[in-house]
């Protein structure tokens, strides 16, 4: 009698044990919030802060969230997306909208407003201790970082040579004037300003020319652009166009609007007039 009680109650428990961790088993595991770690790079001595904007995506297409991070300095950022709670294995789409024009997700590149899926998972570690995967790690290096890089190399690696500390690039395709510092033999990107250059019937020239002459000011009716830094014949970087009483005539950068001149904002002209000696080498290109 007493093995045939012991015998049921074995099954007893058996049966309950099997109820309770099949119970157990069929309960979905959930988790909340996802978590993006981005490794931002920098290929340079000096960091220029910028602005990273992500958006959270389901994989279905419902947006759940968008967050935008200030960069100050490179290094590994975390982003935060409240999204509240969800089945581990759930997959997001994640889309960079701003800040950068590609980053990396384990080996494969993703251009910017390109969809990256990116799943959620759950594993026991050699403790046997459950740990919950609800993050992303990408890396990135920002845009401007990257167009900085670009326009030093350039300038570096075709050995352009001024017989000053300063350098300036002018490019007609992006309407920029780009000014550098050569520091131990290298040059540095210090700072841009947009422009307008020549109407397609007078364009700006190309090549490679020296600012030989500073002037206060071209007078004209009612209207004058100044100062006026001169590089070659009578072409110059001046500023937009400037009624007397000092507004402005014709703002406009960005445009091929000139009769072959470089123009820029007042205050972007005041400060390379105050900045640039005389005797630099002035570099423009049609790209």
């Amino acid at each position: 009698m007493r093995k045939k009680l012991f015998a049921l109650f074995l099954l007893i428990l058996v049966l309950t044990t099997s109820v309770t961790v099949t119970a157990f088993a069929q309960t979905p595991l959930t988790t909340e919030g996802f978590k993006l770690y981005v490794k931002v790079k920098s290929d340079f001595d000096k960091f220029e802060a910028c602005v990273l904007r992500f958006n959270l995506f389901t994989s279905e297409d419902e947006w759940l969230s968008n967050q935008i991070y200030e960069v100050a300095e490179p290094g590994i950022i975390e982003i935060d997306f409240p999204i509240g709670t969800y089945e581990v294995g759930k997959e997001f789409k994640l889309v960079a909208t701003t800040g950068l024009e590609e980053y990396d997700y384990y080996g494969k590149r993703y251009a910017l407003n390109e969809e990256c899926i990116i799943g959620t998972y759950a594993y026991r570690d050699e403790k046997g201790e459950l740990i919950i995967c609800n993050s992303g790690y990408i890396e990135t290096t920002p845009v401007t970082a990257t167009k900085k890089y670009i326009k030093e190399k350039h300038v570096n690696d075709i050995a352009v040579w001024s017989d000053t500390p300063y350098l300036i690039w002018v490019s007609k395709a992006n309407f920029t004037v780009n000014v550098f510092y050569r520091d131990n033999g290298r040059w540095n990107l210090t700072n841009e300003f947009p422009c307008s250059i020549g109407a397609p019937s007078t364009p700006t020239v190309t090549g490679q020319f020296r600012y030989h002459q500073y002037q206060e000011k071209w007078q004209y009716s009612g209207y004058y652009v100044g100062p006026i830094m001169r590089f070659y014949g009578g072409y110059a970087l001046h500023s937009t166009l400037v009624n007397n009483n000092g507004t402005d005539r014709d703002g406009r950068v960005g445009k091929m609007i000139s009769h072959g001149c470089v123009r820029l904002r007042p205050d972007d002209i005041n400060w390379l007039a105050t900045t640039i000696p005389l005797g630099t080498k002035v570099y423009i290109t049609q790209k």
